[in-house]
């Protein structure tokens, strides 16, 4: 009996600690996802990409993908870097090549005002049954106390801004820009080549420091650490919305252009632009549970920042 007792305790011990290992502790300020999570030995495929660089990754804490609907996935990533450090990323996927998805340019209230809302409100105001919001990230830089955009603003085809500020006083800002052709395509240029390409460009907005072209790694020389924003897109048009947590060393630390162009590789991204970031820095799907728009991430001001534009997916299928 003896024996028995001291086996059956033995037992519930071991399921005890498999119980605690499978329920990770959040951490403070983290917002507690809905979604089931990976088993923690079957990463998913933007993970396994990262781990096998050898670059990004040293231990996988959360690694989470699901589908926010046909032809967009999200994938949250929890990990420590090469230095020990936390990182939180959130990346969504999206595959232009369904002709129901398209990029569009948001702006506050919907109007080609300068002023600033949250990503989250702008989407919620253009978000119908007919061109439903399935995403979205912040956008372009802007002058803080004017809140002019430092680029360029295109919109279902109408120019608001084709200018890009002085930079003097914001060397990394109004440096390039990103936008979708008139044939659907994405593209990112330098801000020479605006001029140029204008007449094409349905929706545009300005960009900052382009780190990744033709699938090679600019080099920096700025290292500073910091919540980032980025966009980049594929050779077969699958478009990447990442945005990396950051200046929370509990929780996540930030990313340097060097990581994030590593990261951005790894993706097979051809071309690569790095957005607003900071306090700016915001991650938004549509719920695949709940439905509902929702930030995923935990922006750096501990609230969601207004910002000058932002980058949407829409579905023109009924969700």
């Amino acid at each position: 009996m003896k024996l028995l007792t001291i086996n059956c305790l033995t037992v519930l011990l071991l399921f005890l600690n498999v119980s605690c290992i499978k329920d990770k502790p959040f951490y403070p300020g983290e917002r507690k996802p809905d979604i089931e999570e990976t088993n923690d030995e079957d990463y998913t495929d933007l993970t396994q990409k990262l781990i096998n660089t050898k670059k990004v990754i040293s231990k996988v804490i959360k690694d989470t993908t699901f589908q926010v609907t046909e032809g967009v996935e999200a994938t949250e990533i929890r990990y420590t870097n090469l230095e020990d450090k936390s990182m939180q990323l959130f990346i969504l996927a999206i595959d232009l090549k369904l002709g129901n998805l398209t990029l569009k340019v948001a702006t506050p209230f919907d109007q080609t005002a300068f002023t600033t809302q949250t990503v989250l409100d702008m989407a919620e105001m253009i978000n119908t049954s007919e061109n439903v919001v399935i995403g979205g990230i912040n956008g372009d830089f802007y002058n803080i106390s004017t809140l002019i955009p430092r680029g360029i603003v295109h919109k279902n085809g109408d120019i608001i801004k084709d200018t890009f500020s002085d930079n003097t006083d914001a060397p990394q800002q109004g440096l390039s820009f990103f936008g979708v052709l008139d044939d659907g395509k994405p593209y990112i240029g330098d801000k020479s080549e605006y001029e140029a390409m204008a007449g094409r460009l349905n929706e545009a907005l300005g960009g900052g420091i382009v780190f990744l072209k033709d699938k090679n790694i600019i080099t920096q020389s700025i290292t500073n650490i910091d919540p980032r924003t980025a966009i980049g897109y594929t050779e077969d048009d699958i478009v990447y919305f990442l945005v990396a947590d950051g200046r929370n060393p509990i929780y996540s630390n930030g990313l340097t252009y060097a990581e994030l162009s590593i990261i951005m590789k790894a993706f097979d991204v051809k071309d690569a632009v790095n957005l607003d970031g900071g306090g700016s820095s915001t991650f938004m799907i549509k719920n695949p549970i709940s439905k509902s728009l929702e930030v995923r991430n935990q922006p750096s001001d501990g609230a969601d920042r207004a910002v000058a534009n932002a980058w949407l997916v829409i579905s023109s299928k009924n969700q």
